[in-house]
């Protein structure tokens, strides 16, 4: 079936920015599975946009927006409520896709303007994108055609492994973890047959409420783990894994 455009690209931001619960997630698949092969493309290509937005920031310190600019979204989403009438009657017909439109539009708004940079806002539009001359470490990542995403839980955030299992390179993304502990840090192990090998260590300086970092030399991992460990010693493992998102 034929699907907005626009509605396509919204679902498409929600995706990479993790901003659904896995119920929703399944469902906006499902959108796009049944939808016609040019707007599965335009999909894809909007998820891709967004991802290589994020990959932008993954040297950068990402923090919240300021409180005006947070204050004028939520002006917006409530003079949204405010226009729908209060004595419309419930239609009969399943009124969800409508419903479910205007939360995803303002969700997706309000999902993009936590992403930023200094207390200003990634360069990312649904309406306005630039593109590089030449594409990022990332960005190649993203466009690669047998990409795949895994995501979990770590110390109660979000975290998700985009990756290429042909180049054997992936890009994290976390959303909420908090920062280790004064004199800890993150590690993260490819997890294998031959054991684990270290892919990487964040300090708490290193730890932003969204934070991203490419991930290299996967062949052959079966998993990507998370332990804490000591700041004194980054590549000793000591600890049992707090998190572990499986590659398929």
């Amino acid at each position: 079936m034929s699907e907005d455009p626009d509605y396509l690209r919204e679902l498409a931001a929600l995706i990479a920015l993790d901003a659904v619960d896995d119920v929703e997630r399944a469902r906006i698949m499902r959108i796009v599975g049944s939808a016609e092969d040019g707007d599965r493309q335009i999909f894809e290509a909007e998820l891709r946009a967004v991802r290589e937005a994020l990959a932008g920031i993954s040297e950068a310190t990402a923090t919240p927006p300021p409180a005006a600019l947070r204050d004028r979204v939520l002006d917006v989403v409530s003079g949204q409520e405010q226009t729908a009438p209060a004595d419309e009657p419930e239609p009969v017909a399943d009124p969800e896709p409508q419903s479910r439109r205007i939360r995803y539009a303002w969700v997706a708004a309000a999902a993009a303007v936590v992403l930023g940079i200094g207390g200003g806002v990634v360069g990312y539009t649904l309406a306005d994108r630039s593109q590089p001359a030449e594409p990022s470490q990332a960005e190649q990542i993203f466009a690669a055609p047998d990409v795949r995403t895994t995501t979990g839980t770590v110390a109660g955030g979000k975290a998700s492994v985009t990756y290429s299992p042909s180049t054997g390179e992936g890009v994290l993304v976390m959303n909420d973890v908090p920062r280790p502990e004064p004199g800890t840090i993150y590690q993260m192990w490819l997890m294998g047959p031959s054991g684990p090998k270290l892919a990487g260590t964040m300090s708490a300086a290193d730890v932003a409420p969204s934070t991203t970092a490419v991930i290299t030399d996967m062949h052959g991992a079966t998993a990507v783990a998370f332990t804490v460990g000591d700041a004194a010693t980054p590549d000793k493992l000591i600890s049992a894994p707090v998190a572990e998102l499986p590659l398929s």
